[in-house]
C-alpha cells in the first residue's frame, strides 16, 4: 500500500478506536493522531517511506537508515547517563535495531508489533489500544497486497489474501480509491464523534 493509504486508513482507525475510548475532543484527536502515527510506523524499516520522510526529510534517501541508527544510539546513551525510564531505552534499540532490517520483515510481524506495544504500555498505556489498532491496521492492509505479509517472522513466509483471490497492488487504483474511501470515513466519524460529545451528548 501507499504511505497515504496507510496514513489513511490509520486516522479511520484511529477515530474508531476514539469511538470507545474517547470522551473529549483533546482525548479523541490524540487518539486518531497516535493511531495514524503508529499506522505508519511498520514502514520505518523503508528509506523512502512517509515516515522515513517526515523523520529525515532534509537528508538523502541514501542516508535515512544511517540517521535512524545513529538516533537509536543516541537515544541508549541518554538513557545511560540521564537514568531515564526503560521505555527509552527500549526505543532506541528499536531505532537501531530497525534501520537496516530488509522491508517487510520484523516491523511488519507480530513480533514487531508486540514489541512496540511494549514500549506504549510502558510509555502511553492510556493509548495502547490506539497504538495496536493503528499499528495492525498497517499489516492487514500489507496483507492484500501481492507481497503479503510475515506476520509470524521470524518464519519468512509471507501470509496474504491473494490465497483467497483478494489482492490490491500498491499504487493502482484500488490502492487509491481504499484511500480516498477511509479519509472519508475518517472525516465523517470524526465530526459525527465530536457532534456526539458536544451536541448531542
Amino acid at each position: 500500500m501507499q504511505g497515504k493509504t496507510h496514513l489513511r486508513v490509520g486516522l479511520a482507525t484511529g477515530v474508531a478506536v476514539g469511538f470507545v475510548t474517547s470522551d473529549n475532543f483533546l482525548n479523541l484527536t490524540a487518539t486518531v493522531a497516535i493511531a495514524t502515527l503508529a499506522a505508519m510506523l511498520p514502514d520505518i524499516d523503508e528509506d523512502g517511506s512517509k515516515i522515513n520522510k517526515w523523520l529525515f526529510s532534509s537528508l538523502n534517501r541514501k542516508w535515512r537508515s544511517l540517521a535512524l541508527a545513529s538516533v537509536g544510539v543516541l537515544i541508549c546513551i541518554f538513557w545511560y547517563f540521564a537514568h531515564l525510564p526503560l521505555w527509552v531505552l527500549l526505543s532506541g534499540i528499536y531505532c537501531a535495531g530497525v534501520a537496516y532490517v530488509p522491508h517487510r520483515s520484523v516491523t511488519h510481524s507480530f513480533i514487531g508489533m508486540a514489541y512496540v506495544l511494549w514500549v506504549i504500555y510502558l510509555a502511553l498505556p492510556d493509548y495502547l489500544y490506539a497504538v495496536a489498532a493503528g499499528y495492525f491496521s498497517h499489516l492487514l492492509a500489507d496483507a492484500f497486497t501481492v507481497a503479503g505479509v510475515p506476520f509470524l517472522w521470524p518464519y519468512s513466509k509471507k501470509i496474504g489474501m491473494k490465497q483467497i483471490g483478494l489482492k490490491v497492488r500498491t499504487g493502482r487504483e484500488t490502492d487509491k480509491v481504499l484511500g480516498r474511501a477511509t479519509l472519508v470515513i475518517a472525516c465523517v466519524g470524526y465530526v459525527y464523534l465530536l457532534g456526539k460529545m458536544y451536541l448531542i451528548g
